[in-house]
């Protein structure tokens, strides 16, 4: 269905409005647009005052599609959230809704913007347009009609800010990338953009520091190409693209040819997850962050084959044995049991630490990779405390002692 939410002033005049190439005449704008608009309904949000002066004009056309709808004057917080409520309980999922804000009072364009924001979310509605009939612009003297102006596009920009947000408060670029390239193209300037903001979003969102590394290089160059196809519909996509490319953009490494640079920019994105809330992804990487960062220290290249990389893993785990007793072994742990990385780690002056930031990762990180299928899982409540108060204190220790900070 597709309606018009317009809104009534007191006083009719009588005014000449063009719409394309047409002219119009309406006493109210709402008269004009039923005479070049499509719709299934028309609801009029009239005051008092309103429909008492301005409301007969449109009753006397005995149009049943249009209908009146009593809201307060908007002269406090409490009538402009009844005004919002009458709106929102007028509108059902899937509409297609077309605002006209060309009377009644002028905070009412404000808010239609965030009407429109919020229905186009919480009721997936489609805003066709937001018309305004621009009277101010109109001089019936001089015969020229009042333009009529479709602000829709400008309702965007908070589609923008919000997408951005989510962006960059959770890596998920899902939204942004439909808003550079909605028509979903294979190629061009927007559907290049759109994509590597995808892939960045999806090596952000599934943990995968290296595959993010490589790509968060081409965001700028490529973002920059879209920004001039946008300049026209979207100018402050260009603020928000220096929000993205300093956001995601400081991650672009490479490990093959700068293994302490990289892992630099490892634990950035350690650091962001945490900011962000992202303990599993948080606590995942900091464990292979600390297993990368002992390899580093080692003065050996990252080696991801399994039996190498197991040996720097065993290096680290086997600092929890030394001096613990073991019962089924009737003995103690010590320094000899270590593999060989391990006892050249226990020299470190740094090995306590690392074996308690080691120790205090594997509970909670567990509790999370097995989606508490456990016999006593940490509550999501302490998996937090432990990670803002414990473990990311500790692993920012680590990295500065080792100039990875």
């Amino acid at each position: 269905m597709q309606k018009i939410i317009t809104f009534l002033g007191r006083y009719p005049k009588l005014t000449a409005y063009q719409f394309g190439d047409k002219i119009y005449s309406g006493q109210v704008f709402a008269e004009a647009m039923r005479q070049f608009l499509e719709f299934d309904e028309m609801l009029v949000f009239v005051t008092d005052e309103a429909k008492a002066e301005a409301w007969p004009v449109l009753e006397r056309l005995g149009d049943q599609r249009i209908r009146p709808v009593s809201i307060p004057i908007g002269e406090n917080d409490e009538q402009i959230w009844s005004i919002f409520t009458a709106i929102i309980e007028q509108v059902q999922t899937g509409e297609t809704v077309i605002f006209d804000i060309t009377h009644g009072l002028r905070s009412l364009p404000f808010l239609v913007f965030l009407f429109a924001a919020y229905l186009k979310t919480a009721k997936q509605v489609k805003i066709e347009a937001i018309y305004y009939g621009a009277l101010e612009l109109g001089d019936p003297k001089a015969g020229r009609p009042a333009p009529v102006i479709d602000l829709s596009h400008f309702s965007v920009m908070l589609d923008w800010v919000t997408a951005t947000d989510q962006f960059l408060q959770t890596g998920n670029a899902r939204r942004l990338a439909e808003l550079l390239n909605p028509q979903g193209d294979r190629a061009g300037a927007m559907a290049q953009a759109a994509q590597t903001l995808s892939t960045v979003s999806r090596a952000a969102f599934l943990c995968q520091p290296f595959e993010l590394m490589k790509t968060a290089g081409e965001l700028e160059s490529r973002l920059a190409r879209a920004q001039v196809e946008l300049a026209l519909n979207a100018p402050p996509f260009q603020i928000l693209r220096e929000q993205i490319v300093g956001e995601f953009g400081r991650f672009n490494a490479d490990y093959r040819s700068n293994l302490q640079g990289a892992l630099r920019q490892e634990f950035q994105l350690v650091e962001w997850y945490f900011e962000n809330g992202q303990l599993m992804q948080a606590l995942t990487l900091a464990r292979e962050w600390l297993v990368d960062a002992v390899t580093f220290r080692l003065g050996e290249p990252l080696n991801f084959a399994k039996d190498p990389r197991r040996a720097k893993e065993q290096a680290i785990s086997g600092l929890e044995r030394v001096g613990r007793w073991f019962e089924d072994e009737q003995r103690e742990g010590k320094v000899e049991d270590l593999n060989e990385d391990g006892q050249k780690v226990w020299q470190w002056p740094e090995a306590q630490l690392l074996k308690e930031t080691w120790s205090a990762i594997q509970y909670p990180r567990n509790t999370l990779d097995h989606a508490g299928h456990q016999r006593e899982p940490l509550s999501p409540k302490n998996i937090q405390r432990r990670s803002e108060k414990e473990i990311l204190p500790d692993l920012c220790k680590l990295a500065q002692a080792w100039d990875l900070a």
